[in-house]
């Protein structure tokens, strides 16, 4: 068990927050025609073209203190680690395209990265920001939360976050049970 600088004794949350990538944890748009064409080192060289939604990093930092975070992507790992790490993003688990022989909507990934986390999927919050992320979830037996950053999309949940703040509250709720 962890301890902290006082030695107290501390414990990871028992609950993990797995995040879809793109449109979710960062806004991929506008560098989805070269991502398309799959030449990887035009995508690379036009990371300066995505955006995270503001303050994703407060949020990731704050949910971490309540769940374990992950990441599931249906793009290949390389892409995904290098586009966190341009971001500063740094979390435990990621569950890539390569990982899985299933893509979501099928929840073989999402399964992947409970299982990375050590979290039964009963025990895990997805967000996603696509139905196919909402029927992943489903499917996997975790919660879908929705999350949308532009014009409002149907996804199949009743609430979609539009903040990042609506979800922190969101997630601590469903948390709180």
């Amino acid at each position: 068990m962890p301890t902290t600088k006082k030695g107290t004794m501390t414990s990871k949350p028992e609950w993990g927050a797995i995040f879809d990538l793109d449109e979710t944890l960062v806004l991929t748009s506008a560098i989805e025609p070269l991502r398309k064409k799959r030449v990887w080192p035009d995508v690379y060289a036009a990371f300066d073209k995505t955006q995270l939604p503001s303050g994703t990093l407060k949020f990731l930092r704050k949910v971490a203190e309540i769940a374990q975070p992950g990441v599931v992507t249906k793009s290949p790992r390389p892409y995904a680690e290098r586009l966190l790490a341009h971001h500063g993003i740094e979390l435990p688990v990621l569950a890539a395209y390569h990982d899985v022989t299933r893509i979501k909507p099928d929840p073989e990934a999402l399964l992947l990265a409970s299982r990375k986390l050590g979290i039964p999927s009963a025990r895990c919050i997805y967000v996603g920001d696509d139905g196919n992320d909402v029927q992943a979830a489903q499917a996997a037996g975790m919660t879908p939360l929705g999350v949308c950053w532009g014009e409002h999309v149907e996804i199949g949940l009743k609430s979609i976050s539009r903040t990042w703040d609506e979800a922190y509250e969101e997630i601590r709720r469903l948390l709180e049970g």
